[in-house]
């Protein structure tokens, strides 16, 4: 059988009304710009400078790239020979003119090109972690911003309605209907409400400056973020081979790796001797003649690799090979550890927020309106009426805030796995 509850006056009709409102009441979106998550981190996107001047590093390792592919100008040589006191220029001075050009048959410019080729791609991997890291700061900034706007909102809302309770309590206390003892209880549950809800505003704004910042915006926006901060159902984890595929951190690592192999390759073959060939033109003046005698000049140009070797640089260039690999294997076992930390705290979250948060908040409402119902019907006091609307609000705002934690542990997990699902 269920039981009927008979209001003693319209007027606390109009109470539970307002209380059943409050608890249900939704805000109502005005005619505004909406902004979703994946619009924030297009924008991040376009507008960081700090993102475009990385993408100008691809520009640097590109053009010296091109540098290590052009081979050696040649060099020309103009002398005279035997200047003395007391000559004639053209008759008494031997002229002597050739070109000489470096040659490159022993590997030294390939491997040139190889060591540059090799700081493009490190360099291309670099800009996507920063790209990647970007994304990550941006979501994490979105859901503060979108949480504190939930606050904001739900503190706004509550309190618009309570001042309807206060109004209605402030009329039954002038009809003497009520004692003054519990319109100053209203009032006082009223006035820390508005403390509450300006010090949610503060929050909000200030959050919302944090992710206009992490957008690369200057101005403020007032768009409305839509994203809901419900959760939605749990993902399945990746592999860890396929973790360790993607994430850039090693990406970056295995290009340092390459490219240290490479440097090291380039001062191996160093140590080999230059080559050069040289051929040009001689005019040797004639003694006690007025002529001359014009002749070729020909000849190969060797460096001789006796004392230095370039022992030196080969060293340095396997040391630096050990150490990047020592970097390698440390940077996966940071990426499994930070993986493995960020998977747990995913599957914590939604345990939480699915068995949780979500039936307590439940349960507060429901006991709201019950206590509501029975305040009206005169079978409780205002205290609590108050505690069980206290209780309430305090579920909604830790329901919100945990879900803005759960959808952060799920950024930062799309993070860890190194890709956006």
């Amino acid at each position: 059988m269920k039981r009927r509850i008979v209001f003693r006056d319209p007027g606390q009709r109009c109470l539970v009304s307002l209380v059943l409102i409050g608890v249900k009441l939704s805000p109502a979106l005005n005619a505004q710009s909406t902004l979703s998550l994946q619009e924030a981190v297009d924008q991040a996107l376009r507008s960081r400078q700090s993102l475009q001047a990385e993408e100008e590093r691809i520009g640097v390792a590109k053009g010296l790239q091109r540098q290590a592919e052009l081979r050696p100008n040649p060099e020309f040589l103009f002398q005279n020979e035997n200047l003395r006191p007391g000559q004639t220029y053209g008759r008494d001075v031997d002229t002597v003119a050739y070109i000489t050009q470096p040659l490159d048959f022993l590997g030294k410019r390939k491997q040139r090109i190889a060591v540059a080729q090799e700081g493009v791609a490190r360099t291309q991997a670099e800009v996507d972690l920063a790209r990647i890291q970007i994304v990550e700061l941006v979501k994490l900034a979105y859901w503060a911003a979108r949480g504190a706007e939930e606050n904001r909102t739900l503190l706004k809302s509550t309190l618009e309605n309570f001042q309807k309770i206060v109004d209605y309590h402030s009329a039954q206390l002038s009809t003497g209907a009520i004692a003054e003892q519990d319109f100053l209880r209203v009032q006082l549950e009223s006035d820390r409400l508005k403390v509450s809800a300006k010090f949610a505003d503060i929050e909000a704004s200030r959050a919302r400056a944090a992710l206009m910042q992490a957008m690369g915006q200057t101005t403020i926006s007032g768009a409305l973020l839509t994203e809901p901060l419900d959760a939605s159902v749990p993902i399945e984890p990746l592999a860890i081979d396929q973790i360790l595929a993607e994430r850039s951190e090693l990406k970056v690592a295995r290009a340092a790796v390459e490219e240290a192999e490479a440097k090291a390759r380039l001062q191996m073959v160093a140590a080999r001797p230059d080559l050069s060939v040289f051929a040009g033109y001689k005019r040797t003046q004639l003694p006690d003649t007025r002529t001359g005698v014009n002749t070729a000049i020909a000849g190969i140009q060797v460096g001789l690799p006796w004392m230095n070797k370039n022992q030196g640089n080969r060293d340095a260039a396997d040391a630096e090979v050990r150490r990047q690999r020592q970097m390698l294997a440390a940077a996966e076992a940071s990426v499994r550890a930070e993986y493995l930390g960020a998977l747990q705290e995913y599957q914590m979250r939604w345990a939480q927020f699915a068995e949780t948060l979500k039936p307590l908040r439940d349960a507060a409402v429901n006991l709201s309106q019950i206590a509501a119902a029975a305040y009206a019907a005169g079978g409780t006091d205002l205290l609590r009426l108050l505690d069980a609307e206290r209780a309430r609000i305090d579920a909604e705002l830790l329901l919100a805030q945990r879900s803005v934690e759960y959808r952060q542990s799920l950024a930062r997990l799309e993070a860890a796995e190194g890709m956006n699902r």
